[in-house]
């Protein structure tokens, strides 16, 4: 019979062995214990091709994406699990900023620590993990790691970081990635979705995308948040939504946070300081073209260059309800004004034009006294005999940015679908990370804004179109004589 003291060594080896079990398979216990949010970002999986948590910092979406990760690779879902489940080993990539990125905060959420005697404290078991192979260049860091699968097969887990651009990401046919924090190039997420074309068996890969909008309303937030596909799911989270954050933590870190950034970390909302400076999606603006009603108000706008585009816009404006339509837009490198009237005089003919200062500037390259604006009036555009101003005062851009976004997202400016040119500048239009306009591909943006600014000099259509009328006093009729 086993003495007292036995007795108590073999009850503490058992619960260091509970202990040890414990530690090893939690993420058993998980799932149980996650948010109410985090529970339905997994449930959404099932349905979405694509879901994208956007989230404010410190609230667990790595964590999140991580955990549904090694769910994946190890194929032992746990009960009550509502999300999309593999039938077989899945290739899975995870992919983040750089090579340290994806070993400290992917990797080591998955995989724990790296050292000689194995990984150790990660989610996925280490007498799980079959082989790996290191990542050239990182230190510590794993580019692919194989992981035995409940079906009795391997899975296979593949780290890449943005910094080796879209060409690395080739060739494979994906189940399931892990967009870790939005990549800056935005040929990034394309290149993954190609990838994932035959997945899971021909039926199509899936994956999950988790990061904090720092790059503000890129192209990429924008289709998630304004127009997601069919699918595509949409979920934004912030402290509010953490209640392992205290006061106290919250107070601290939000001290830390410039302020500008404050919502953007806080509520998960993209920072506008920098990124797109029309942050909306081209169908949110776009309209099919229509015929003008003739009492409707028309203006140009024009945009001076020769080795960078000259540009030609036109507004139409509803003067019953103050919508503004861009009709038409047009611009060309290296035509002289004659060549721009002879392509744009079929919809421009008669409408007062608005132009920008450097129309009062001597052309290039010419040796007569005449401005830039005086070419173009003697082309045949009808420009106004001023410079694009606000009421006569200042030619702010900033004002002008600001009244056309804030149209935009109320819907009283529209774009007709077929101003091509237009988006396309539309698009990439941006600030850089010190909030400075990048004046590239902006050249029917500026007319835009030239001809929205002197909108209060448009005459109406039916006025422009009016035939000119003819004064008989200055008609000589021939008398007999003359015949």
């Amino acid at each position: 019979m086993a003495t007292k003291r036995e007795m108590q060594i073999e009850l503490i080896e058992l619960l260091e062995e509970k202990a040890r079990r414990e530690k090893k398979f939690r993420y058993r216990k998980m799932f149980g214990s996650l948010y109410d949010w985090q529970r339905e970002f997994i449930k959404h999986t099932a349905s979405y091709s694509e879901t994208c948590l956007c989230a404010a910092n410190r609230i667990g979406k790595t964590y999140t994406g991580t955990y549904i990760d090694a769910i994946h690779a190890m194929g032992d879902y746990p009960e009550g699990w509502d999300g999309h489940k593999f039938e077989h080993p899945p290739l899975i990539w995870c992919l983040g900023y750089s090579g340290e990125k994806c070993r400290d905060l992917l990797q080591k959420e998955l995989f724990g620590i790296k050292t000689d005697a194995g990984f150790s404290g990660g989610l996925i078991p280490a007498d799980l993990i079959m082989s790996y192979e290191s990542m050239t260049g990182t230190p510590g860091a794993m580019r692919t790691v194989r992981v035995k699968h409940v079906s009795g097969g391997v899975s296979t887990v593949q780290f890449w970081s943005y910094s080796q651009g879209q060409h690395a990401l080739m060739g494979d046919s994906v189940d399931w990635f892990h967009i870790d924090e939005e990549p800056r190039d935005q040929s990034i997420h394309p290149q993954v979705l190609t990838r994932t074309a035959t997945g899971d068996k021909g039926k199509g890969g899936r994956g999950i995308l988790t990061f904090t909008p720092e790059n503000g309303r890129t192209e990429l937030v924008i289709k998630f948040m304004d127009s997601p596909g069919a699918g595509q799911y949409f979920m934004r989270k912030g402290w509010d939504d953490a209640p392992h954050l205290s006061e106290d933590v919250k107070t601290k870190l939000l001290d830390s946070f410039p302020a500008h950034q404050r919502d953007m970390r806080t509520k998960g909302l993209p920072m506008l300081g920098h990124g797109r400076i029309y942050d909306m999606s081209e169908d949110f603006i776009s309209c099919e073209a229509f015929e003008i009603p003739d009492h409707w108000l028309l203006i140009g706008g024009m945009d001076f260059g020769y080795d960078h585009p000259q540009s030609q816009v036109k507004l139409a404006i509803n003067p019953d309800s103050d919508e503004i339509y861009l009709t038409n837009a047009w611009k060309c490198s290296k035509v002289s004004a004659n060549d721009a009237w002879g392509t744009t005089k079929h919809w421009q003919e008669g409408v007062p034009i608005a132009w920008p200062h450097d129309g009062l500037m001597r052309e290039k390259g010419r040796d007569d006294a005449k401005q830039q604006a005086d070419h173009y009036s003697d082309a045949g555009f009808n420009l106004l005999g001023e410079r694009a101003t606000w009421d006569g005062s200042s030619n702010s851009v900033e004002q002008g940015l600001y009244e056309l976004r804030q149209r935009m997202q109320l819907g009283t400016f529209k774009v007709f679908q077929g101003c091509r040119d237009f988006f396309d500048e539309f698009l990439q239009y941006h600030r850089d990370d010190k909030g400075k306009i990048v004046k590239t591909r902006d050249d029917i943006l500026d007319a835009v804004r030239y001809a929205y600014m002197m909108k209060r000099r448009a005459k109406a259509k039916g006025e422009i179109l009016r035939p000119k009328t003819v004064s008989f006093d200055k008609i000589i009729i021939p008398t007999a004589n003359h015949w």
